[in-house]
């Protein structure tokens, strides 16, 4: 009877583990086609801030959390370290992987790993 007790509950926390994985990695996908989406818009000469990308972005919000928005920030700032290493003709691990021809969505996909 314990045997079984202790399989249904590690049974139960490994479901709770896969859930969780599956969520976090939902999520991640979700930032990084947004920053993919901006990243166009940008390209297409669109109004930045407009109303669409602006509820887009609340929506995101509303469904990760802050999480979201540190996450963001913090590719921002390996965005930042990437620029800063190419202007001082630093080789990275992008560069390495994706070449000095790669555009700038191969970039995000790169840097942005889901």
């Amino acid at each position: 009877m314990f045997k079984w007790l202790r399989n249904a509950k590690m049974e139960l926390e490994l479901q709770e583990i896969i859930t969780d994985a599956k969520r976090t990695h939902k999520h991640a996908k979700q930032i990084r086609d947004f920053l993919l989406k901006v990243l166009q818009e940008d390209i297409d000469g669109q109004e930045k801030f407009n109303d669409e990308i602006l509820e887009e972005a609340a929506e995101l919000m509303e469904e990760v959390g802050p999480g979201a928005f540190y996450w963001m920030a913090d590719i921002a700032v390996q965005m930042t370290i990437l620029a800063q290493s190419a202007l001082r003709d630093m080789p990275t691990n992008v560069e390495a992987e994706l070449g000095k021809d790669a555009s700038a969505e191969e970039i995000v996909k790169c840097v942005v790993r889901v």
